[in-house]
């Protein structure tokens, strides 16, 4: 796979940047987009996807800072796997979300959720999502965002709380 990606890079200084990137965030991508997709192959899918986009736009990986790189590749990796989730129609069920499992027990559908989710602001939205969709801990939550891990704590418990509440508005959940 690598090596098709790097074909599609023009110089070699290009595909070298590419390989660092590509070794470094490949695992983190993976897993990330099998939280979404629940299915290995999919999962591959979105991560191949994303490293296409990446190409594509390659130009603006200088302009990004060491420390966002991550979240920007992230953010890639999950449009992908939503595509592939709406090509599909797939039903995404969210066992393994244990924190927001309690509130969100009768919701089939990943793009529902999805769409309440986005109504988050971005403070709550921010560490939820590296929460449950990156995998990081509140301590690595803390450090990433500049914040103590009771701030972290609090933005979580306030998130999963207002998603409640748009779920019981919008009548997703029982």
């Amino acid at each position: 796979m690598l090596i098709f990606l790097l074909a599609a890079l023009e110089s070699e200084e290009d595909r070298q940047e590419f390989a660092v990137i590509y070794e470094q965030h490949h695992a983190r991508l993976e897993n990330a987009a099998m939280r979404i997709l629940k299915n290995q192959t999919d999962a591959e899918d979105a991560v191949q996807n994303a490293f296409m986009q990446v190409i594509r736009h390659f130009e603006k990986i200088s302009e990004i800072s060491c420390k966002d790189l991550p979240f920007w590749l992230i953010s890639i990796v999950k449009n992908e796997a939503l595509i592939i989730l709406r090509k599909k129609k797939k039903v995404v069920l969210l066992e393994d979300w244990d924190a927001v499992e309690s509130g969100v027990s009768g919701i089939t559908e990943y793009e529902e959720l999805v769409d309440l989710f986005v109504r988050l602001p971005d403070t709550y939205r921010a560490v939820l999502e590296m929460k449950y969709l990156l995998g990081y801990s509140y301590k690595e939550i803390s450090i990433r965002l500049g914040i103590s891990e009771t701030a972290v704590n609090t933005r979580a418990s306030r998130g999963r709380a207002l998603l409640r509440k748009y779920m019981e508005q919008e009548g997703v959940c029982p």
